[in-house]
């Protein structure tokens, strides 16, 4: 495969559809999609895709892969985004310097049942606060996806840990989430202990 990450920044609906397609006609083992921008919410969270006011719905992002992980950093309230797809990136800058690390994250990750797991900023009816270091709850996601105290980090444990830290920042924004109730070994992963190559 030519890429890894495929980033639309304020697509119109059918460049967005139309990406989607394509990355679904891949038959991707395992995808991770993330939105940060404005959103809403009807029957189920709306997107605001470009400054035209545009929105889809969070469906259309969803079912790209079998294994999929979504990041909805987005306000959830009733009434210039960008959408990045990311194929197995969140550990590519590290690789270089670990020995085999990138054919463990891809084992662990193959590891897991087929699954849909979506995690949101906020709850439904609430507002998902930006800071300088951008949305509150997507920076401690980052951070805590990057303690990994054995060998990998847990999507569902990254998510109880910055709920925990966005609740201390915002006490009005409760993050929510989507995910199976299957066997630790089943679920998907979102952070690995390097393995430090020596030389």
């Amino acid at each position: 495969m030519d890429f890894e990450i495929e980033t639309e920044t304020n697509p119109s609906v059918t460049k967005l559809a139309l990406t989607v397609s394509k990355i679904v006609a891949l038959k991707l083992d395992y995808a991770i999609v993330v939105f940060s921008g404005h959103g809403g919410q009807e029957r189920e969270t709306i997107l605001e895709i470009n400054g035209n006011g545009d929105t889809v719905p969070e469906s259309l992002l969803k079912g790209i892969a079998e294994r999929q992980l979504n990041i909805f950093d987005c306000c959830r309230a009733f009434s210039e985004p960008v959408i990045e797809i990311k194929l197995n990136e969140r550990f590519t800058k590290s690789f270089a310097a670990t020995t085999n690390t990138r054919e463990q994250y891809e084992l662990r990750i193959m590891q897991a049942i087929p699954q849909q797991v979506s995690l949101y900023a906020c709850s439904i009816g609430e507002v998902s606060y930006d800071s300088p270091n951008g949305g509150v709850y997507s920076k401690h996601l980052l951070s805590v996806s990057a303690q990994v105290d054995s060998s990998y980090k847990l999507v569902g444990n990254a998510h109880e840990e910055a709920t925990v830290l966005t609740k201390r920042e915002k006490p009005t924004q409760n993050p929510d989430g989507i995910l199976p109730r299957c066997l630790s070994s089943q679920q998907l992963i979102i952070g690995i202990k390097p393995t430090i190559n020596v030389l």
